[in-house]
């Protein structure tokens, strides 16, 4: 649950930035006198617009039995201005994995990508795109790490690019271009067959993490700078 608990308050961050960057006054944890014992985990106010803003994964939403959101929010539409949105987040789900298994680091990415080349140069184009998404993934971990979420364990790719983009950690433009690509990686890893499977999909896809590692901290500096 404490992962589950810092997803949400990270996406909390960000919608309440979001907010306050198109005008909006903000405030966070406010209970609200209409609903004894109910704390809104955002309130935005701009003129006579008033919002109220819950944030839950889908396991804490089934958690938590203490409130009907559906009557929350046609109480707050019988109130002029007033409107209620419940956003829906991510969640981890974690993968079976050896008990020693550990992210690559910064330095041990470069090789992974070289090997994707090597087995693409060798003629063994859906062995180099895994080799390739996992250079790719690890990347895209550090950079989120950056951002302050840490993924320590195994999870579905999915998750770790969902995050990516939801914190702006890569564009909208990069993570059509991953969940294009990480659909072939996942019919590949899974035994099936791909009829239009093109190899340009791996040279893309290394491009892509090479580029991604050039916005690595300072303090994890990457080999293409």
């Amino acid at each position: 649950m404490e992962d589950i608990a810092i997803t949400e308050r990270h996406f909390i961050d960000i919608k309440a930035a979001e907010y306050r960057s198109r005008g909006y006054e903000v405030e966070r944890e406010v209970p609200l006198d209409f609903a004894p014992g109910f704390c809104a985990d955002l309130l935005i106010r701009k003129g006579d617009e008033v919002k109220v803003i819950e944030v839950k994964t889908r396991t804490s939403l089934t958690l938590d039995r203490d409130y009907s959101y559906s009557e929350l929010s046609d109480a707050l539409h019988s109130m002029p201005g007033w409107s209620f949105e419940l956003l829906l987040v991510g969640e981890p789900e974690w993968l079976s994995a050896p008990e020693s298994a550990q992210s690559l680091n910064a330095e041990s990415i470069p090789q992974r990508i070289d090997d994707a080349e090597k087995a693409l140069a060798a003629g063994f184009p859906h062995a180099a795109l895994l080799l390739a998404w996992s250079a790719c993934e690890a990347t895209v971990r550090i950079l989120v790490e950056a951002d302050g979420i840490a993924i320590k364990r195994v999870t579905r790719p999915a998750y770790v690019i969902n995050m990516a983009v939801t914190h702006g950690v890569i564009s909208m433009a990069d993570f059509d271009h991953l969940d294009e690509i990480m659909g072939y990686r996942n019919a590949i890893a899974h035994g099936f067959e791909v009829d239009d499977f093109n190899p340009r999909l791996v040279s893309e896809l290394i491009a892509a993490t090479q580029r991604l590692m050039s916005e690595f901290p300072v303090d994890n500096p990457t080999p293409f700078q």
